[in-house]
């Protein structure tokens, strides 16, 4: 199921941290749980999740020691832990993204989502890059 949870692999939470809220002029980034789902990948440069995040990055995961897809929550918690620090560069009509840069383990890219009567951040992709790109907002709690 592209939309269950994967839990956190050392915590065992359904949740990698929380984004805390930040407002801009324009936008208000609010605060919400970050979770990775099980995902999709539907091709090049499109997907979510940690199909997503295998399919497209699995080369740089095994260069760093991540054999298999069901390390995928391995790689994104090295990224995405307490006191990585989160940039926003800009909203679209389409989805809201910011960026988690830990500078020595990589990047990973969150899309706020609604599930439910709750508002969350979903990990889209994580990769090893990591340049950042607009103004930071905070860190990860």
């Amino acid at each position: 199921m592209p939309n269950s949870i994967i839990a956190h692999p050392l915590t065992g939470d359904l949740y990698f941290g929380r984004v805390p809220e930040y407002r801009t002029k324009r936008d208000i980034i609010p605060e919400g749980l970050i979770i990775l789902l099980q995902g999709r990948h539907i091709g090049p440069n499109r997907g979510f999740g940690a199909r997503h995040i295998w399919s497209e990055h699995s080369k740089e995961m095994l260069a760093d020691g991540f054999e298999t897809e069901e390390q995928v929550s391995h790689y994104v918690a090295r990224i995405v832990c307490a006191g990585t620090p989160l940039f926003f560069e800009a909203s679209s009509w389409r989805s809201t993204r910011i960026m988690a840069v830990r500078s020595l383990a990589g990047t990973a890219i969150l899309e706020l989502r609604q599930r439910r009567t709750e508002t969350v951040w979903s990990v889209v992709t994580a990769f090893s890059a990591n340049k950042k790109h607009g103004i930071q907002i905070g860190t990860v709690l």
